[in-house]
């Protein structure tokens, strides 16, 4: 493959041999080192191909062997410039759309989001926009770094954020935590240390089973907690020998909380409904996006009354990462028209049972485990209706900075311990 590529930037003839001794000619390039290729015998003559440079070289040994060359053809880069040399427009083109793509080579004109699922594309897009990282913002201007410390601030859910930066594509990619916030990472001082913090609870909860690995715990297991209440404190008092709080160490509470909650459930709908029947029609239409400007072309047009339409993006690029600012949007539009029907009762229980297990599957992404199903469904009349409550177990503990005691606090505090056991 190289090899070819070589060939043809060198530029190379396809020529025909004749005359008193072919075979020494042959043989004498050989000798010289000048390599021929595709060598035929056709009728009393040769024919075969030589690069541009080793036919400059065949003039004394065509002198000595009696022979004589017939150009029949030319290949290769040098004759392909020499046949178009006029065409000024034409190399003006190729010059201008080289420097073209190496300015739009400076510019960011792709931004793909990875690894997220609580938080839309779109809602991400609309944040980086907000602190201008935007389509088409040049590549100078972005600080990698300063950006996915823009995106762990802004997202508690984010523990981990990758950017970089690919062709003109900018990749970001970002790892949420899919618990609640007590496992995510304690935040720390300007000093870089981590700050103190407690756990309190998320919500009303009786509390399933904790177990602390820093902190001081506030509850056990079977307490009933309100949402706020505290569960772990990130402060552990220093005793003297007198029984008295002489001082206090301050920690980032690091605990699993697990507590029974109930997630109340609702859901109705009607027997009757609207059945979409596809007519099997179809039509096409196209959007060009140029820089971020919409473009609808004037053909492909529909005027169905319903229809439902699939877009598909088509992004032009050159290789896997050099994305340009021009997107191609395909639009499908079929159209149905609308039946009215009823379910049946089985077919509405049914339904129902499917959007609750829809549910509790959201529940379970979570981390959420579903202990008891108290939800019931019936159909009555001309409604479907599931109501009741689901009795779960889940992570209940938030973050909370920890409040620190001043020394006439302390001190207090101490008088009070002192007066209990005195009473």
């Amino acid at each position: 493959m190289f090899a070819e590529k070589l060939k043809f930037f060198q530029g190379y003839v396809r020529v025909r041999l004749t005359g008193y001794a072919p075979e020494r000619f042959l043989n004498l390039c050989s000798n010289r080192n000048i390599l021929i290729w595709n060598l035929e015998y056709r009728e009393e003559h040769y024919e075969f191909c030589i690069s541009v440079r080793g036919f400059r070289q065949l003039k004394p040994l065509l002198r000595k062997t009696k022979t004589r060359l017939i150009i029949l053809q030319r290949y290769g880069l040098p004759f392909w410039l020499h046949r178009y040399r006029k065409r000024k427009l034409f190399f003006g083109g190729i010059f201008f759309c080289g420097a073209a793509l190496y300015v739009l080579s400076l510019f960011i004109w792709n931004i793909q989001i990875q690894g997220n699922q609580h938080q839309t594309d779109s809602t991400i897009l609309k944040f980086l926009e907000e602190n201008e990282v935007y389509h088409g913002i040049p590549k100078s201007r972005l600080d990698c770094a300063a950006l996915e410390e823009l995106l762990r601030s802004q997202y508690e859910d984010v523990i981990w954020a990758s950017v970089k930066i690919q062709g003109t594509r900018l990749i970001i990619d970002i790892q949420e935590n899919l618990a609640t916030n007590q496992t995510a990472e304690p935040a720390e001082d300007a000093a870089g240390e981590t700050a103190p913090s407690d756990l309190v609870a998320e919500k009303d909860a009786e509390i399933f089973q904790i177990f602390t690995r820093k902190g001081t715990p506030h509850v056990e297991k079977g307490s009933q907690v309100a949402a706020g209440d505290l569960l772990v404190e990130g402060r552990l008092p220093i005793y003297n020998d007198a029984g008295e709080i002489v001082n206090y160490q301050y920690c980032s509470s690091d605990a699993d909380i697990l507590g029974t909650t109930v997630y109340e459930y609702e859901d109705h709908f009607s027997l009757d409904y609207q059945d979409k029947v596809f007519t099997g029609a179809t039509k096409k239409s196209w959007q060009i996006s140029f820089f971020q400007k919409q473009i609808r072309l004037p053909f492909g047009n529909h005027h169905f009354r319903y229809c439902d339409k699939v877009t598909s993006e088509l992004p032009l690029k050159i290789g896997e990462s050099f994305y340009l600012p021009i997107v191609l949007y395909r639009e499908e539009a079929k159209e149905y028209v609308l039946k009215e029907k009823t379910y049946t009762e089985s077919e509405a229980k049914a339904l129902a049972e499917n959007k609750l297990a829809e549910f509790c599957k959201k529940l379970e992404q979570k981390g959420v485990q579903i202990i008891e199903n108290n939800v019931i469904i019936v159909v009555e009349g001309k409604t479907c209706r599931a109501s009741g409550s689901l009795k779960v177990i889940e992570p209940i503990g938030r973050r909370q900075k920890t409040e620190i005691q001043q020394e006439g606090q302390m001190e207090n505090e101490s008088d009070r311990t002192d007066n209990q056991y005195t009473n």
